[in-house]
């Protein structure tokens, strides 16, 4: 199994948005799709840069994998 690699834009600041957003280490589908927006993120990367930073999804939809 590969570790996921943190790319340039996986900053640190973006990490603890997202991370203050989860619940008990965990974030839903709506959530992601709502950061990647404000942030203009292509969904596509959500789950990679979720998985680098150790936090699951709930209701996944598969939108960004």
């Amino acid at each position: 199994m590969s570790e996921t690699v943190r790319e340039a834009w996986m900053t640190e600041a973006l990490e603890a948005e997202l991370k203050r957003i989860a619940r008990d280490g965990c974030v839903s589908c709506e959530q992601i799709q709502a950061f990647a927006a404000k942030h203009t993120i292509e969904i596509t990367k959500m789950k990679p840069f979720v998985d680098c930073i150790g936090l699951q999804v709930s209701n996944c939809r598969g939108l960004c994998a």
